[in-house]
């Protein structure tokens, strides 16, 4: 993947604000998505006995929805 690309669409037309928000609102969901994959992963770690590590990473997901959700809300107020 060369670094320009991401994965929205641009509108012809769109003001660079409008490109921002775009690009926000894509973060925000791809944000989301890795929380809940380090979700698992930390569910599995909790598997295997390692209830440390467990923690550790669970205190990471918490932080990681913390600033999606500071996030989340420069996007409404941009919207």
């Amino acid at each position: 993947m060369h670094e320009q690309e991401h994965h929205h669409d641009h509108a012809h037309g769109a003001t660079p604000m409008e490109e921002l928000t775009a690009m926000l609102r894509y973060m925000v969901g791809h944000n989301a998505a890795h929380t809940r994959e380090l979700a698992e992963l930390a569910g599995q770690l909790d598997t295997a006995g390692r209830h440390e590590q467990y923690g550790q990473v669970m205190q990471a997901v918490k932080e990681y929805q913390q600033a999606n959700e500071r996030l989340q809300g420069v996007l409404e107020n941009l919207e």
